[in-house]
């Protein structure tokens, strides 16, 4: 039996890119890319607000994000 497939979201550093998500201290892994989509989207609102608020000085841009299989 195959396991399905799985994904992950993927952030710019340096020149690599690494799963920097971490969830109950493991890389963070999503079931869909759609589920993974989503989490960057939520991600990126609360990067949004951060900075909207003065607790965050730069808004990251979505292009220092992937989402790929693994």
């Amino acid at each position: 039996m195959t396991a399905a497939q799985q994904w992950e979201v993927l952030t710019l550093v340096g020149n690599d890119w690494d799963n920097v998500w971490s969830l109950d201290g493991e890389p963070e892994k999503f079931d869909s890319y759609g589920d993974a989509d989503v989490a960057l989207a939520e991600h990126l609102r609360d990067c949004r607000w951060a900075v909207d608020a003065g607790h965050l000085d730069d808004m990251p841009a979505r292009d220092a994000f992937r989402i790929a299989p693994i």
